[in-house]
């Protein structure tokens, strides 16, 4: 038998699932009998009520939660005088109709970045930087999916085979984080459950101190982003999903020397920025008995090209918008900044050339030499840390393909010594 020739590569994948513990006050001991009590009665047994005040006016609200109280004293669940725990019982009611029921820990708790339901009794997240199950779960899987129908209710999405996947934006119902959501109807999932993501945006953007302080990028690194912002670079940030490129980009954007105007398009409104030269668009899509109506960032940049633009930015580029960011580099004279996915930041320039090839014959080769018309910085992510950093430095007219200057590697230690 023939031996296995190979190099044992170092590994830092584990098998085990760590446990991310949490605690609720829908588990704790004195009020869980309650509030299942609470639940059963006037949640489960008036569904059409509940889905009436989810849609309706204050007046509807404010007539459930009196509806709740009014049990809570006539049930005698807790004593007449107890207002703390009466409160208490109706802030859990509250959250469980009209918020994020038992994942309301997770979306508060400061380290956590993504939750996801699986299952009712499947919740894993991911805390800087690493993903964990954690021991939450719903009380069962009818729970779950009147919990699930009432979010999909509250968002005004739909609850139909016709739209099994959606997502939206949740700009208000926590207090310190945008949520964006992305769902999966059970009609799409091979498990038939029903899956949703969450992604926690901050509302107040990381200082660079705290990203420092993380290890996302260091002194050196932050005065090289600085230097080629203010002298016209543009920047592709590549990376996995949730290695920290739109936490980068968010930042980056408050760069731009504020006599420039900018043009962010997004599906999703996790950019935000006080620029005052910035207007902000996402993707629309309407949903109509006969048809849809679709407003992409393709549309959106492709008017943009017709407007006073000095930057545009994309915050996630995966599809035919990846045309406009050539055409702008190649005929208006402006610079993007956009993240893309992509394994090494060489290979973020083939992953957007391949995406502009959807919608344009244009060859690869052709496309990537149009990025040598404006100056260009690739940075990639891993794990909330900048990795490498390289810029376009020419087209090589004999082998076809781009040339790289090396300003950073983390594994070398090679940075940015300012005289470039």
């Amino acid at each position: 038998m023939r031996k296995l020739v190979y190099e044992k590569k170092k590994t830092w994948l584990s098998s085990n699932a760590d446990i991310y513990p949490v605690q609720s006050m829908y588990e704790y001991g004195p009020l869980k009998d309650k509030f299942i009590n609470l639940r059963a009665n006037v949640i489960d047994l008036n569904t059409a009520l509940v889905t009436k005040c989810i849609q309706g006016t204050e007046q509807d609200f404010i007539m459930l939660m009196n509806k709740a109280k009014d049990f809570i004293i006539s049930s005698k669940l807790t004593d007449t005088d107890n207002d703390a725990e009466i409160a208490v019982l109706l802030d859990l009611f509250q959250e469980s109709v009209f918020g994020y029921y038992i994942l309301t820990p997770l979306l508060k708790a400061g380290d956590v970045s993504d939750i996801k339901v699986l299952a009712w009794n499947h919740i894993v997240c991911k805390a800087n930087g690493d993903r964990y199950v954690t021991d939450l779960t719903f009380a069962s899987e009818e729970d779950y999916n009147r919990w699930f129908d009432r979010i999909l209710r509250i968002h005004r999405l739909q609850n139909s085979g016709e739209f099994p996947l959606q997502h939206c934006t949740d700009r208000k119902g926590v207090e310190n984080f945008y949520l964006r959501i992305d769902i999966q109807l059970s009609s799409v999932t091979s498990t038939e459950t029903n899956n949703i993501h969450i992604r926690k945006i901050p509302k107040e953007k990381y200082p660079w101190e705290y990203l420092e302080r993380q290890g996302m990028l260091d002194g050196d690194i932050r005065r090289y982003l600085e230097n080629r912002v203010a002298g016209g670079y543009g920047f592709l940030i590549s990376g996995r999903g949730g290695s920290g490129k739109s936490t980068l980009l968010n930042n980056m954007i408050d760069l731009i020397p504020t006599t420039e105007s900018i043009l962010v398009s997004q599906e999703s409104d996790e950019l935000y920025s006080n620029h005052p030269q910035i207007q902000f668009e996402h993707t629309l899509e309407i949903k109509r008995e006969d048809r849809n109506i679709e407003v992409s960032l393709e549309d959106e940049l492709r008017l943009g090209l017709l407007q006073d633009i000095d930057n545009f930015v994309i915050g996630e580029i995966k599809g035919g918008e990846a045309l406009y960011v050539f055409t702008t580099a190649m005929s208006t004279g402006a610079r993007f900044f956009g993240t893309i996915h992509s394994n090494t930041a060489a290979g973020s320039v083939r992953r957007l050339a391949q995406c502009a090839r959807y919608v344009s014959n244009y060859p690869i080769e052709t496309l990537e030499e149009m990025l040598t018309s404006a100056p260009l910085s690739l940075i990639h992510m891993s794990r909330f840390s900048i990795d490498e950093i390289i810029e376009v430095a020419g087209w090589d007219n004999q082998h076809l393909h781009l040339n790289y200057r090396e300003i950073y590697k983390k594994q070398s230690g090679v940075t940015y010594d300012g005289k470039l």
